[in-house]
């Protein structure tokens, strides 16, 4: 194994993978894993093999040198967009034969800037003095390298290391994200960790997605990137676009509420590449109000000039001199922040939160399909950023945070205007007065709260939109087309939820003893959903009134019935749900319902 080692640290045979991490606020590729291979033909071909031999030879940190070389070598020549994650292991960094600076010097020879690259800690062994690798952490951070660490949860340390390193990037371990989807305790811990992120300043990343179920769950939690097979495998030549399986936009973003960067634009002045620098400067001159002016190659926006850099330089000895008849693209700032036309300001916003470490941005570029489109200040985006949060809080339910009745009709309207087929439903809880009277209004708030997170979590985040109206009523607006199965789930993960809220005795008796509304006493059964669907064809004429009065006789005849029920439009029977789990009888369904009465209901 030794002669192997050697072999191929001679030849330098290592190969590089590179695997996106995408951003789940814009949907582009914010940076690559670079992952090492050995030889094709080697022993060593697989990276646990070839670091592990490494390190048992006391050649880790050589090999490590190599991985990083080819790394960066093949991120350059495939001219790769956004950040390069280099992994390193603290073994590494302790060995005796470790090059300091070496780093800085490979990225000058291929000329990347300490910004572009992320250093990736990954933690395999116990042992490590931790004194030695805050030390080397905080050498890399001085130097301008952002940190990562890896395997969070994973590690002996790693949560211990994260307190102290205070890195800029957690990467959480693919076991918490395996089937988070229907896992309460993996969810728990993932809350957990993007919380303490969230005030550390920290940025998380969801390693190891792998299915549409765990994607469409994260995608409600206050994540920043994903990475995993779902969106792209570790390749030689990965691709520099990701195009997410998602078969329509959010229904909040059809909303005539949305605002998209599109609105961002306040001017749209530009100047080819070869555009001479005193011009640029005549153009600012005769234009005070304006802070930036875009560089183009092809209506592509390749590179920004500001003001106060330009004339800075031209401020200094022989500036004019040495600048003024250069072309601009000599001075340009060469990688601007640019954000598509088509996005929400809440995901422009993210992306220059993301960069500010880095980048002290006034102005950025806006473009529509890759070309030029106009010129965008920040200050504008703070402003509708505020407007919109405002705007938000006034018509949503305090209690949910989740939209009330004025959006969803708004969506509703949208979803009408954009000819689209979809079903709306209103869930009501049952028996939730008396419930109240007996428990308290703050027993009652956590019901309600308990059933807006069972329609969050089974509702999907890129399809359907949950509402809360008011009181115990909630509306789903659902594009899902298995809609019935996800009613099911929530059926269940209520029935689950709502018992922890009654008191062992009533749980057995399946209910309790209270007065009803003429003093007399009366048994209460335990809370169930009465849920109305009315489901909306293409090229509809209703108005969001309309559907509503739809929904009205549908809910008044679901909660005729005992247990949890739902009535439908096109159904022509109400049908309760035993055993927590929901049926749906057609009109044409010959057998009849093992549990309840059918119940004719209108169109």
């Amino acid at each position: 194994m030794l002669t192997e080692l050697q072999k191929i640290l001679a030849l330098e045979s290592v190969s590089s993978l590179y695997q996106p991490i995408i951003d789940k606020y814009s949907g582009e590729i914010f940076a690559y894993e670079a992952l090492s291979r050995g030889p094709s033909d080697s022993v060593l071909h697989s990276p646990t093999q070839l670091f592990e031999h490494a390190r048992q030879h006391n050649l880790l940190s050589a090999m490590e040198n190599v991985c990083r070389k080819r790394a960066v070598q093949g991120f350059v020549k495939q001219q790769l967009p956004g950040k390069l994650f280099i992994n390193i292991s603290p073994e590494a960094l302790e060995q005796s034969n470790h090059q300091k600076g070496r780093t800085v010097e490979l990225l000058t020879e291929y000329g990347l800037t300490t910004s572009q690259v992320v250093i990736e800690l990954t933690e395999q062994h116990a042992g490590t003095d931790e004194t030695v690798l805050l030390n080397a952490l905080r050498h890399y951070q001085e130097m301008g390298f952002a940190i990562a660490l890896d395997d969070l949860g994973a590690g002996y340390s790693s949560l211990r290391l994260w307190s102290q390193a205070k890195p800029e990037f957690v990467k959480i371990d693919r076991h918490f994200i395996e089937n988070i989807d229907t896992d309460n305790t993996k969810q728990e811990f993932v809350r957990s960790f993007v919380e303490i992120a969230q005030s550390m300043h920290c940025k998380v990343i969801a390693e190891g997605v792998e299915t549409q179920e765990e994607f469409e769950y994260l995608c409600r939690l206050k994540i920043d990137y994903f990475q995993g097979y779902y969106f792209c495998r570790p390749q030689a030549k990965p691709p520099t676009k990701i195009q997410l399986d998602s078969a329509a936009q959010p229904l909040s973003k059809r909303s005539k509420n949305y605002v998209s960067a599109n609105s961002l634009v306040v001017h749209s002045i530009s100047v080819p590449e070869s555009f001479n620098t005193n011009a640029v400067v005549q153009l600012f001159q005769d234009r005070p109000n304006i802070n930036s002016i875009a560089v183009l190659k092809d209506k592509k926006a390749i590179g920004i000039v500001h003001r106060s850099e330009l004339l800075g330089l031209f401020s200094k000895p022989f500036g004019r001199d040495l600048y003024g008849k250069a072309p601009v693209a000599n001075i340009m700032e060469r990688k601007p922040l640019t954000v598509d036309s088509t996005l929400s300001i809440d995901q422009v916003s993210r992306l220059v939160t993301s960069r500010a470490r880095y980048h002290q941005e006034d102005d950025f570029i806006i473009c529509k399909n890759g070309d030029f489109i106009g010129i965008g200040l920040v200050i504008d985006l703070l402003k509708q950023i505020t407007e919109a949060q405002i705007k938000q809080a006034r018509h949503s339910n305090p209690l949910t945070q989740l939209p009330g009745l004025v959006p969803i009709n708004d969506c509703i309207e949208q979803l009408i205007r954009d000819e689209r087929k979809f079903v709306v439903t209103h869930f009501d809880i049952d028996h939730f007065k008396p419930f109240n009277d007996v428990y308290g209004f703050a027993k009652g708030d956590e019901v309600l709260l308990a059933l807006g997170q069972c329609l969050q979590k089974f509702a999907s985040s890129s399809l359907d939109t949950v509402g809360h109206i008011g009181g115990d009523d909630f509306i789903v607006l659902w594009n899902s087309e298995d809609w019935k199965n996800r009613i099911n789930n929530i059926v269940q993960c209520f029935s689950h939820s709502v018992a922890d809220f009654y008191q062992p005795e009533h749980v057995n008796m399946g209910g309790f003893v209270s007065p009803d509304r003429y003093g007399e006493s009366r048994f209460i059964p335990l809370t169930t959903l009465s849920v109305a669907a009315v489901e909306i064809e293409r090229g509809s004429h209703q108005s969001a009134f309309e559907v509503s009065s739809c929904l009205s006789p549908l809910k008044h005849a679901a909660k005729q019935q005992p247990g949890h029920s739902m009535a439908v439009n096109h159904l022509s029977a109400v049908t309760t749900i035993g055993q927590h789990k929901l049926k749906l009888s057609q009109a044409d369904e010959p057998d009849p319902l093992p549990i309840g009465e059918d119940i004719p209901i209108s169109q």
